[in-house]
């Protein structure tokens, strides 16, 4: 045997050698070089299984000889864990003159072991003898540490599934249950033929079948994160809670390539919610009531003491008239106390109304300067009480409002006088001015003192209901602590707020910003959120177990502007109709777990999907069985698409129908409008006279009323007038059909009246069907942007 470095061989060949020989010698040199360029380590054994030529990758890595690597030389490289493993295979390969493939580790020169994939193929000569095998060894060290890793992630990814309290789970880009889901098989109790696909609304509680079914085909449509709350029936019946979330799983190219989602049992987080809701109304109830009885209360006591006061008055004047100067001194005591109980009351009365919702604003325009001159004057008895000096500081501009003055004046009095109360010997300062605030004016009224001052900790309080800085103010000062309360209630009540800074022993500063323009009242709680209106209703459902077919018909129907949904076998297209109520139903006859047949005899026996239009689409021409259970059309495929347009058109044209009211003496006449009203998808009343119809009108207002003119009882004319005169008769439609040549001035009043006058047989009753189109109302597109493009 040769050198092994170089591929020469110990082979005896003849040294005669023919030019044959000689070619043959140059192409095995060639091929040996050749296979020392190789990346992979290669080597070739004699029929026993010694090895006698290694390529050169083979010594670059392991670091070994020619004469360390001849024969078995090779065992002492092997990791000695899986020797006798590779070399029993090895010799089993040999023995059977089978192709041979194994992995395990090799030592290299550095002393480190790496994994490669090895494999050997026998080379036999004419009469099928092996004459030598060929092999290679392919570093696959990184393919099966990346393998590992996978392994290991995908273990762990298990095991968290397997651990989580959710339900985990995947689906096709489409949406649909491609692969069996066991978590959701678990909770469900359903078999995997009965939730794959669409199958898993069957479980979904009827009452939110449709809203899941539209939030989950919104978020397939917009590539959104899928977030619902629904209820869902568990494996033992019961009725659970679940909060759904799925997102998208994205490909490099931006297509989504699966759905991620969960499902998470909320049950007890829902009843403990209900549990709270119901403490909460009865607390708001309670709380209702009180302030219900506070303002009864209030309005009994005003009365009483709007006559105190009244008398007092009265009596005063008496007494002064009679010369009784010492009994004025207690009359007007007596009106005093009355007021001051009058003003308690009104605060109280103001304070239930706004616990109970009932606080209204009333906008006026007024002076901004006036309103503060005669708040002023107002209080001015009240500062000087007190030994204190009002100060006004008034900006120029002011100009004027558009509020509620009694409001805002209640407000700055209310503010003035709690300042007039914790000032002695000091001075109070009334300023206002105006200034812009987000592109609008504001009026900024502040009234600062020079009095007591508060600590933070009163400041936290100050505005609480019944409450003043501490009981030590409150048995110093009096008061029931309202007033304060109140007057931030009635700021927001405006679209403004009220702030306070202060110092102990320096005083304090009340600033009122007010919107100078109120915009209507400003509610007292939001509005409760508008459900979005439901989308099923506007999309065509597509059944059929041909991919290609579904695909086909998607396509199509887009294009033509509608919205299409899709399900690949019966049982899943029945749960998405009794989910979606969908416009129209296209239905292949053959396919798995639940036939065509089957679907249309369950939607025709559905009280919600018995009008559904339903089209067979199939490859089965069994019309006269299709019609007798209820298609509405039947399409043999391979489908013609103008044909499909065209029934597609009669769904729209249904959809856009309505009560059409046939005023006509003549039977014959009112049968051929109803045989081509109905075909066309409109409800049809009629009427022989015009008392007739107007007793229909009475009823039940048509969408659309189509009148002869020429009548006995009542002609049309004197109908048109009656029903125009009607509150609810000006805005139907009227279109006049008739045989009478109608003089200048009846078109005249006509014209006025109707909305389109048509002479008998002059046109066809497919022109006058699309006449009334024009009339009607459009359908209304489904929820969201239909007009830019988005298909209905």
């Amino acid at each position: 045997m040769t050198d092994g470095r170089t591929g020469r061989d110990a082979g005896h060949e003849s040294a005669a050698g023919a030019p044959a020989q000689a070619a043959r010698e140059v192409t095995r040199r060639e091929l040996l070089a050749l296979a020392d360029t190789m990346p992979q380590m290669a080597w070739i054994a004699a029929p026993d299984g010694n090895i006698f030529w290694y390529n050169n990758r083979w010594y670059e890595y392991t670091g070994a000889t020619p004469e360390q690597s001849r024969g078995d030389g090779w065992r002492t490289l092997h990791h000695p864990d899986h020797l006798e493993r590779v070399a029993s295979r090895f010799a089993q390969a040999l023995a059977a003159g089978e192709p041979w493939e194994d992995t395990f580790p090799l030592r290299g020169r550095d002393g480190g072991y790496r994994w490669f994939l090895s494999r050997a193929l026998p080379l036999r000569d004419e009469r099928g003898e092996i004459v030598q095998w060929s092999g290679t060894n392919t570093d696959v060290t990184e393919q099966r540490a990346a393998e590992e890793r996978l392994r290991r992630s995908e273990e762990r990814f298990r095991r968290l599934v397997d651990s989580a309290a959710s339900v985990i789970w995947n689906t096709s880009a489409s949406g649909a249950f491609e692969v069996p889901q066991p978590r959701w098989s678990a909770f469900s109790g359903q078999a995997w033929e009965e939730y794959r696909d669409w199958g898993w609304l069957e479980v979904i509680h009827p009452d939110d079948r449709a809203a899941v079914a539209d939030a989950w085909s919104r978020a397939l449509d917009t590539r959104a994160d899928y977030v619902m709350e629904h209820r869902a029936r568990r494996h033992d019946g019961r009725w659970r809670h679940i909060a759904a979330r799925a997102v998208p799983i994205l490909e490099p190219s931006g297509a989504v390539r699966e759905w991620i989602g969960t499902y998470t049992d909320i049950t007890e987080r829902k009843e403990a919610e209900a549990e709270l809701n119901r403490a909460r109304e009865a607390a708001e109830a309670a709380n209702r009531a009180k302030s219900q009885f506070i303002a009864n209360m209030s309005h009994e006591l005003r009365t009483p003491l709007s006559a105190v006061i009244g008398y007092s008055e009265m009596l005063a004047e008496e007494v002064e008239d009679l010369g009784e100067q010492h009994l004025l001194g207690d009359l007007r005591k007596i009106e005093s106390n009355a007021r001051h109980l009058l003003g308690l009351i009104n605060d109280v009365l103001d304070l239930s109304k706004i616990e109970a919702g009932r606080m209204t604003v009333s906008a006026e325009n007024f002076s901004v300067r006036a309103m503060l001159d005669e708040v002023a004057a107002a209080v001015d008895a009240l500062v000087r009480r007190k030994h204190n000096h009002l100060v006004l500081a008034m900006a120029d501009g002011l100009g004027g409002m558009h509020s509620d003055q009694l409001k805002i004046r209640q407000c700055l009095m209310n503010v003035l006088g709690n300042a007039a109360k914790f000032t002695e010997d000091g001075r109070i300062e009334l300023a206002a001015r105006r200034e812009a605030r987000d592109g609008k004016d504001w009026l900024v009224f502040s009234v600062r003192d020079s009095g007591i001052g508060m600590t933070p900790e009163q400041l936290g309080r100050l505005f609480q209901r019944f409450s003043q800085a501490d009981e030590s103010t409150t048995r110093q000062f009096g008061g029931t602590g309202l007033g304060l309360a109140i007057t931030r209630a009635f700021c927001r009540k405006l679209g403004g707020d009220v702030t306070v800074e202060s110092t102990p022993g320096e005083g304090s500063t009340f600033t009122i910003a007010l919107p100078a323009e109120l915009d209507g009242a400003v509610p007292d709680e939001e509005p409760a959120p508008v459900e979005p209106p439901h989308e099923g209703g506007h999309a065509v459902l597509v059944v059929d177990d041909d991919p290609a077919a579904r695909d086909l018909l998607s396509r199509f129907l887009e294009r033509e502007g509608f919205r299409v949904r899709c399900a690949a076998d019966g049982r899943s297209g029945l749960g998405l109709a009794r989910a979606l109520r969908p416009r129209a139903v296209l239905l292949d006859v053959e396919m798995p777990q639940m036939d065509g047949w089957s679907v249309l005899h369950a939607i025709r026996t559905d009280p919600d999907l018995a009008g559904t239009p339903v089209i067979i689409t199939s490859v089965v021409n069994e019309k006269e069985l299709g019609y007798a259970l209820g298609a509405t059309d039947y399409l043999t495929k391979p489908i013609l698409w103008e044909r499909l347009k065209q029934v597609m058109e009669h769904v729209q044209a249904r959809e856009a129908g309505g009560t059409v009211l046939v005023v006509d003496d003549d039977a014959d006449a009112r049968e051929r409008m109803r045989f081509m009203l109905e075909r066309e998808g409109w409800e049809v009343g009629e009427a022989a006279d015009g008392r007739a119809a107007l007793e229909a009108v009475a009823g039940a207002m048509p969408s659309l009323i189509l009148l002869d003119l020429m009548m006995p009882v009542m002609d049309g004319f004197a109908f048109l007038k009656a029903l125009r005169a009607r509150p609810d008769g000006g805005d139907v439609p009227v279109v006049v059909l008739t045989a009478k040549d109608v003089t200048p001035e009846e078109r005249s009043s006509l014209e006025r009246q109707a909305d389109r006058l048509i002479q008998k047989g002059s046109m066809s009753l497919a022109a006058l069907a699309r006449e009334l189109h024009e009339l009607m109302p459009a359908a209304e597109p489904p929820p969201g942007p239909a007009a830019e493009g988005e298909p209905r």
